[in-house]
């Protein structure tokens, strides 16, 4: 982290330096992963879709029965001056919502008072050679808990980026019991078939990034199907690619032994590519 790069923590409303930032150890979000959380992008001082993932951290806190007492303008309101107070253009804003400080066993939520955080980090994309030469995917038979909701138990996503790091891999794709694609371990991914761009629909985290590209494609008249995907499909795509907050749109040469494609990022993806980052960041 560069050093002139100044951390800015909001906890429940209050402002703090990174070094004086703390919560309880008996929250539930530590002791049991249970809370929320989403992570919105801001560039050349723009935050980029932050209605889309404050109605997502919304839903998500509904669906798992987490009552809290911010609104969707105070949780705005909170990241925009977070924001603003670490006095830079580009950030990764995180907003984390936990159950918060309760009695210990884990189905007591009722005795819990929520906490939200909300901090700033260097907003750090792929190198530019990254977006040209695309990434290498091993697959993995992992799923996240409850996908839908962007919760705190994301302990998958972590084994998933270490396994593929240690085996030569960029990153690892996730695929349920049915031998079906659904996600990878913080972005969700499209593929190219027989002329047809496709994007698996169950089993996954919708993404904000994801429907923006889905919605960029549509306007450039290409359309995209939402369906199941085999692993064996998607080693023979002839273009995949992936999508996601901080990887924008990212080309995919490799699945575990197959070669996609031509072994280089197909014209799709980098036209997609292309124009996203034209009209949005």
């Amino acid at each position: 982290m560069s050093e002139d790069f100044k951390i800015m923590v909001c906890i429940n409303g209050k402002f703090m330096d990174a070094d004086e930032a703390k919560i309880s150890v008996f929250d539930h979000g530590l002791l049991y992963g249970d809370g929320v959380f989403d992570t919105i992008a801001a560039v050349d001082g723009k935050i980029w879709w932050l209605d889309e993932h404050l109605d997502r951290l919304i839903e998500g806190c509904s669906a798992i029965s987490l009552e809290h007492p911010w609104s969707k303008s105070q949780l705005s309101e909170l990241a925009k001056e977070t924001f603003q107070r670490m006095k830079g253009p580009n950030g990764r804003i995180r907003i984390t919502i936990t159950r918060g400080v309760g009695e210990i066993p884990s189905y007591s939520i009722n005795s819990c008072k929520p906490n939200l955080i909300i901090f700033v980090t260097p907003l750090d994309f792929p190198q530019e050679s990254t977006y040209s030469t695309g990434i290498s995917l091993l697959s993995l038979k992992y799923s996240r808990l409850f996908p839908r909701v962007k919760n705190l138990s994301f302990l998958p996503s972590v084994l998933g980026c270490l396994e593929a790091k240690t085996t030569g891999f960029d990153d690892s794709v996730f695929v349920n019991s049915s031998g079906d694609v659904s996600e990878g371990t913080t972005w969700n991914i499209f593929l190219l078939v027989d002329g047809k761009l496709m994007t698996p629909g169950d089993s996954l985290l919708i993404g904000i990034t994801r429907n923006k590209v889905i919605e960029l494609a549509e306007s450039m008249g290409i359309n995209v199907e939402v369906r199941s995907v085999s692993l064996k499909t998607l080693y023979s795509a002839q273009e995949i690619f992936v999508t996601g907050t901080t990887k924008r749109i990212l080309g995919v040469t490799r699945v575990d032994d197959f070669v996609i494609g031509e072994g280089s990022v197909g014209q799709l993806t980098q036209k997609l590519s292309k124009e996203f980052r034209r009209i949005f960041y």
